[in-house]
């Protein structure tokens, strides 16, 4: 089990650092344009926000289990991406964005289950 949970905690970093780099660095791309265009001027602040908040949480999923250094924060970081990503629900949901919806709702998911493995399951 803590091999399915490392591997899980792997995968959401990973998915979470690319979120955070698209919503910083790749604004100008079709896809990142046409919802900026959508949710208007002040689109770009919480694009760059929605980045800091997703690399946070990516980071807070793997690094302090990693070092073994404060690991108890990782069940935080977990809640804070499930927290995040049913935030991300209705956003998704107001543009139409069907696909990002599905990725969300799997990464709540995912997020959930860390940490419920990581606080209940298998502590660290």
């Amino acid at each position: 089990m803590n091999l399915v949970l490392w591997i899980i905690q792997a995968i959401l970093a990973v998915k979470l650092a690319s979120v955070a780099f698209s919503h910083a660095f790749q604004q100008a791309k079709e896809t990142m344009r046409q919802s900026t265009q959508k949710m208007g001027p002040s689109s770009r602040f919480w694009h760059f926000g929605v980045a800091v908040l997703t690399l946070v949480g990516g980071v807070g999923l793997v690094v302090p289990a990693a070092l073994e250094w404060r690991s108890g924060l990782t069940v935080w970081m977990a809640l804070f991406t499930a927290l995040l990503m049913l935030v991300s629900i209705p956003f998704h949901v107001r543009f139409r964005e069907k696909p990002l919806i599905i990725a969300d709702v799997i990464l709540f998911a995912m997020a959930a289950f860390v940490a419920y493995g990581r606080w209940a399951l298998l502590p660290l």
